[in-house]
């Protein structure tokens, strides 16, 4: 019990980035199954076109 009182601070801190970079991935995760390719530039111009989208021509 008193490590734990020792360290809150510290845990505290790792369970907020801990959070934040669930909400991340989770976003990640939800952008790429909506078929948004994360890089925001369009895929007229993008390179990798082809792969995001293999059944869609631009």
């Amino acid at each position: 019990m008193t490590w734990l009182a020792e360290n809150w601070g510290s845990l505290v801190v790792g369970a907020i980035l801990l959070a934040v970079v669930v909400a991340i991935l989770v976003h990640l995760a939800r952008q790429k199954k909506s078929g948004g390719g994360g890089c925001g530039c369009g895929c007229a111009g993008c390179p990798g076109r082809g792969t995001c989208h293999p059944g869609k021509k631009p």
